[in-house]
């Protein structure tokens, strides 16, 4: 099971977990198959992240050239003091964890930013012949 935002969910995921309001509110429910219309009802409602099945996303090298990318690659050198210290080993890890969640993320938005450009541009060039 894997923990992603709600950006990276695609059409035929399913959920490991309910998804729960703040009062805790079951909204959708374990197993349920996502679809871009269920997608967009929880953007709507502000949900960020979701837990789906199995690890879809790769988040080894997400993002690389973004802000969170940078940070993941600092984690290392940012608890190099620390050693052996298992409470740091698991700030360390969660963090970890946390940036590249994040890097996925924003490599995400930028991918479909991009996308959105060149189907603008081909729409455009089509529309002049």
């Amino acid at each position: 099971m894997q923990k992603i935002p709600i950006d990276l969910a695609r059409p035929g995921m399913k959920l490991a977990r309910p998804v729960l309001k703040d009062g805790g509110m079951v909204i959708m429910a374990e197993g349920m198959e996502l679809s871009d219309s269920l997608i967009a009802r929880l953007a709507a409602m502000k949900i960020e992240r979701i837990t789906v099945e199995g690890h879809p996303v790769d988040l080894g090298g997400a993002g690389a050239g973004t802000r969170y990318a940078e940070r993941v690659e600092r984690i290392e050198v940012l608890f190099r003091g620390y050693g052996e210290d298992k409470w740091m080993a698991r700030v360390k890890e969660r963090m970890g964890q946390y940036f590249r969640i994040k890097a996925a993320a924003q490599e995400a938005k930028m991918k479909a930013a991009q996308d959105g450009a060149a189907a603008t541009d081909n729409g455009a060039a089509g529309a002049g012949e």
